[in-house]
């Protein structure tokens, strides 16, 4: 086999090739270039008038003064990169500079060739550690200024010829361990984002621009996305299409669509956004620790258009927790206010206690969403329509209402809708200023009362039939500290051709007449059928307080008066049974105890009337 390669070789000349003065000059030829990339070129090259260069290159591209401390370190193999210690740049007045940003290195590749002529072209910029501070002033300014090529490349991004800054290469923008410190003077607010790592893909200013990044803003990792495919034309006021996208744990969104940069700036496509507790998010984007119950899940599917004033959300898919609704919604903000959200939402069922406050007591409902300060900075008008709502154990249907947000104070209007077979109509209301407190009305038609009775866990002796019930209270107390013992008010009970369940009448006068102590479940065997019903009470310092009860029924009127502490709900009731014939007696008692079992004890016939 050997002396075959051998014979092989001899016969198409490889053996002579290999031993030609041509592969002697080529090895010669390979190691006079490597010695002159590495010993040779740097010569050429001046350390002096690269750093002046790259002073004034990173001075054009930001459009701050940049500074580079000692010599820059100038490395040709395997391609010519130039690296730069403790870089910084300032901006305003020379005599008072102020810090714009700071980095421990910089490294750039750049043209050895134009490097040979004294002007060297840089591209592909690593930058190690720096830190960016973005301000804005109270006349509505930023501390950086725009840079000169941008200025130049912006009004040339719609011209037919091609401008030179327009072409020039940017390369790669790698950053490592960056820092973006953000304060805006107007709302005195100061956000810091940090460990940001990634890279942004800009070859030429007219060419798409892609952007990863990853970061740590207030102890959660986010990772963000950018594409634009004509960034000039975005920068210079002119639509581009966008693709940007947000993920983290508290919040997730993207962005598909078209938009511009400029004094006026738009945006148009479509938002995706998705947070699974919206208490979560502002809690973490206001930099306080996560709540440990994340509650009040938000998703958001939408046609969306933003201007520099308004935000339209159209062909709306929103879930809020559970619920899920389309429609439309609208943003709009001003330097004078906070934003103002108006739309028209269809849900398919929607809890009302969540918007405002629950069964369970304010702190489970909008007083542990919504903190005093954020419901005086936005504004809120929706109108609702749910083909289910409920309150608690309260279940609505076909309901049309509005939500409101104004001042401070936070209100749902129900002006329709169906429950227990009645028409119902009422509104809920908070407010955080402690003079005001909270209101709830509501007025139900025409239902059968029982069935509202059963809603709400009521039993015993009750006058239920069909009529009408209307609510009225208030409190006096902050939304933070609201509770039902401190409402005051009053409510209204009528109600035609019932019944009285588990009330046996005549049994009841029996054992009345008799003048012994009993228990009302003693007189449970039997009903007691009215042709009218009327309640009236008042609610106060924790107190039921009856001012009219008249059941009235066949030969005889049952009336009631006295008082049910809220509290503990014992009984302190005076009651009558008086026959339609003046000339019979009326059967008269005190109750005492709690409902629905309460004692009864008989009064003489003498004794004043409820």
């Amino acid at each position: 086999m050997r002396q075959f390669f051998t014979i092989a070789s001899r016969k198409i000349g490889w053996h002579d090739f290999f031993l030609s003065r041509t592969v002697a000059w080529l090895m010669v030829g390979a190691v006079v270039l490597t010695a002159l990339f590495k010993v040779a070129l740097p010569l050429f090259v001046s350390t002096a008038s690269v750093k002046t260069n790259m002073e004034n290159v990173l001075s054009s591209w930001t459009g701050a003064r940049a500074s580079i401390v000692g010599d820059p370190q100038i490395s040709f193999w395997p391609h010519p990169v130039l690296t730069l210690r403790s870089v910084t740049f300032e901006g305003g007045d020379a005599a008072v500079p102020e810090l714009l940003a700071k980095a421990d290195a910089i490294a750039a590749g750049f043209d050895i060739l134009a490097a040979l002529r004294g002007t060297p072209v840089f591209y592909d910029f690593h930058l190690v550690n720096p830190v960016f501070k973005v301000e804005r002033r109270l006349d509505g300014t930023f501390n950086w200024r725009r840079a000169g090529w941008m200025a130049d490349a912006i009004a040339d991004a719609s011209a037919d010829a091609t401008a030179t800054v327009r072409n020039t290469p940017i390369g790669d923008i790698e950053i490592d361990n960056g820092t973006l410190e953000l304060t805006d003077r107007i709302t005195t607010s100061t956000h810091r984002v940090s460990a940001i790592s990634g890279s942004v893909q800009w070859p030429t200013p007219t060419a798409r621009l892609s952007a990863n990044l990853s970061a740590l803003m207030n102890g959660e990792t986010v990772q963000w996305s950018f594409t634009c495919d004509e960034p000039l034309m975005l920068l210079s006021g002119q639509n581009s299409t966008i693709q940007t996208s947000f993920n983290s744990m508290p919040l997730n969104f993207s962005f598909d669509g078209n938009g511009n940069v400029s004094s006026h700036p738009f945006a148009s496509g479509q938002l995706q956004l998705k947070t699974k507790s919206v208490g979560a998010m502002l809690a973490w984007f206001k930099g306080d620790p996560l709540p440990l119950a994340s509650t009040g899940a938000v998703a958001i599917d939408t046609s969306m258009t933003m201007s520099a004033h308004t935000l339209k959300m159209d062909n709306l898919s929103l879930s809020l927790d559970d619920a899920n609704a389309s429609g439309v919604l609208g943003v709009a903000w001003g330097r004078s206010r906070g934003p103002r959200i108006d739309g028209t939402l269809a849900f398919d069922r929607l809890d009302l206690a969540s918007l405002v406050f629950s069964a369970d007591g304010p702190q489970s409902g909008l007083a542990s969403r919504l903190d005093r300060a954020l419901l005086n900075q936005f504004s809120l008008d929706l109108r609702l329509s749910a083909q289910e709502a409920s309150y608690g154990s309260v279940v609505l249907s076909d309901v049309a209402a509005g939500v409101m947000v104004e001042n401070g104070r936070a209100s749902v209007d129900i002006g329709d809708g169906t429950f227990a077979g009645g028409s119902i109509s009422g509104r809920i209301a908070l407010a955080n200023d402690s003079a005001e407190g909270g209101q709830l009305q509501f007025m139900l038609k025409n239902a059968d009362l029982a069935s509202v009775a059963a809603s709400v866990g009521l039993t015993g002796p009750l006058p239920l039939g069909r009529g009408v019930l209307s609510v009225d209270l208030s409190t006096a107390e902050p939304l933070s500290q609201m509770t039902a013992a401190g409402a005051s008010g009053e409510f209204r009970y009528s109600a035609n051709n019932g019944t009285v369940a588990n009330f046996d009448l005549p049994e009841f006068e029996r054992l009345a007449a008799q003048g012994h102590v009993f228990n009302v479940s003693h007189a449970t065997n039997g009903s007691f059928a009215f042709t009218r019903a009327e309640i009236a009470a008042t609610l106060r310092m924790g107190a039921v307080e009856l001012t009219t009860a008249d059941i009235t029924g066949e030969g005889r009127t049952l009336s009631l008066a006295g008082t049910v502490p809220f509290r503990n709900g014992k009984l302190a009731l005076a009651g009558a049974i008086r026959p339609d014939d003046p000339a019979t007696p009326a059967v008269r008692f005190f109750a005492d105890g709690s409902w629905p079992n309460p004692v009864i004890s008989p009064l003489p016939a003498r004794a004043t009337q409820p």
